[in-house]
């Protein structure tokens, strides 16, 4: 246990020394909720006022974020730098690894969620009861696996850290404009509410959306769960079977 908690504070001070991380995770949410209130104001979307709607989306943005653009970088730029060649030589088993791994994406995902909603309350009156927060908790660990597991899919399979990060940015933007985490879908095209309805970004949106604004999971909650541990699943085999100690 004493390696595991070891390689989760190497890691954890990895992530937070890195300005990038800082900004795209901490800054650019308040950032991007200050421009929608300021653009959007009281408008109203599905029987809620925008910024009600919108910080959910916000949340699951962030934490894709970091799982497919951070999480993913990270990943390759060790494998780039010979760290996880090194690490392969110690005596640390694997499974340490991926386990401090994963608890510390998860642990940092929870942290800037509270960090985003916290700052939505404050800043712009955002409000949740309290049963739909619990039952949001569940489905935002979801979401957090689920990002991992999309961002090392990717970091296993991409050839070098360009094609990683080009990779990651492609993913994350089609899903942030396609999948209704901060623009309504009902603005869209209907053959294009459709499709977008088969990405993972809006089940799992959707699955945090309804707890957070209605304290419940939503009437389309069987499928999006399926949707989403399907695409977790595949990508979590995906990354295990071509996960590579060394660069190509």
């Amino acid at each position: 246990m004493k390696r595991f908690f070891i390689l989760s504070k190497a890691l954890t001070l990895s992530y937070a020394r890195e300005p990038m991380v800082v900004f795209w995770n901490l800054v650019f949410p308040a950032f991007l909720l200050g421009i929608y209130r300021f653009v959007f104001g009281e408008t109203a979307v599905d029987g809620a006022a925008f910024m009600q709607w919108v910080v959910p989306g916000v949340v699951v943005l962030n934490i894709l974020s970091f799982g497919m653009l951070g999480g993913s970088a990270f990943m390759t730029g060790m494998r780039a730098t010979g760290v996880l060649w090194r690490l392969k030589a110690t005596p640390t088993p694997a499974s340490h690894f991926v386990g401090a791994f994963m608890v510390v994406n998860v642990v940092m995902c929870l942290a800037q969620t509270a960090l985003v909603l916290g700052f939505a309350a404050v800043a712009f009156g955002w409000s949740i009861s309290f049963d739909g927060l619990i039952l949001s908790l569940p489905m935002i660990l979801l979401t957090i696996v689920a990002s991992v597991a999309l961002g090392q899919c990717i970091s296993s399979l991409s050839p070098n850290q360009n094609v990683t990060l080009a990779v990651g940015q492609l993913l994350y933007f089609v899903q942030l404009f396609l999948a209704g985490l901060v623009i309504p879908m009902e603005n869209m095209p209907e053959w294009l509410q459709q499709t977008a309805r088969f990405l993972p970004a809006y089940a799992i949106g959707d699955l945090v959306r309804a707890p957070l604004i209605n304290g419940d999971l939503g009437a389309d909650a069987a499928r999006n769960l399926a949707l989403s541990a399907g695409y977790t699943l595949a990508a979590g085999l995906l990354a295990a079977r071509f996960f590579r100690w060394q660069a190509r």
